[in-house]
């Protein structure tokens, strides 16, 4: 072999090994997520609010996550860690019942059926999404401060959507509301919704079916976009 070949021989293995040892750091910095053991979402109190759900992914390595709008399957696990540690914790289940330690070490338990801990199921086609949803939230702050948002979704048909919101905060002072609005295609697949804009911008949100009944099976009449629960309009 003369020089000019081994060279790149050389150059070519080097290349090859920085590939290895980026891809052998798989678990900590790509955007691969690693199994998930289940879907859940959990009834929390809170203020101003009653009550709101939460989606919560667990993981087969014993991570569990508190879902927003990205998808599991494009998390950068060492990423969100970093900047949200919040959102991250803990999990084990002994028995029937499901113990999440949060990030400040506070654990909480959680059993099916108990009207706290419900699974959450991907799309599958089985069960058609509904016409219209829709959020609502928002409460008295005290001293006068009152906010209202209400968001919807309309799925059209199989592929359009149109959305909206209003927004409105009042105080002793003064009042003001806010409007939008937007329309496009989507597609829902395992557990993301993908929506594009009219404008042609495309956003991906993690997406989930909610349930009802005993045993419990997924319902259309509730369904999680990103970390916000949506119930059906009709």
């Amino acid at each position: 072999m003369n020089m000019k070949a081994a060279y790149s021989t050389i150059i070519a293995f080097t290349l090859l090994l920085v590939t290895a040892s980026f891809t052998s750091g798989v678990k900590t910095f790509s955007m691969v997520a690693p199994p998930v053991e289940g879907w859940f979402f959990r009834a929390v109190s809170g203020y101003p609010a009653a009550i709101r759900f939460e989606p919560v992914v667990l993981f087969k390595n014993g991570d569990f996550y508190e879902v927003s709008d990205e998808p599991i399957d494009q998390l950068n696990i060492a990423e969100s860690k970093s900047k949200t540690p919040k959102v991250w914790g803990k999990w084990r289940k002994s028995g029937e019942t499901y113990y999440l330690t949060n990030s400040k070490g506070q654990e909480h338990d959680y059993k099916l059926g108990n009207g706290n801990w419900f699974p959450a199921y991907p799309y599958t086609g089985a069960v058609k999404l509904k016409k219209g949803y829709q959020k609502v939230s928002g409460g008295d702050y005290g001293n006068g401060l009152n906010t209202l948002s209400i968001a919807k979704i309309n799925f059209v048909d199989a592929t359009h959507f149109t959305e909206g919101s209003n927004t409105g905060v009042s105080t002793p002072a003064a009042k003001a509301w806010n409007k939008t609005s937007a329309a496009g295609t989507y597609k829902v697949y395992n557990n993301t919704i993908e929506l594009t804009f009219t404008d042609g911008k495309t956003v991906k949100k993690s997406f989930a079916f909610g349930a009802s009944g005993r045993p419990a099976k997924a319902t259309n009449t509730m369904i999680f976009i990103g970390g916000d629960a949506y119930t059906d309009t009709e």
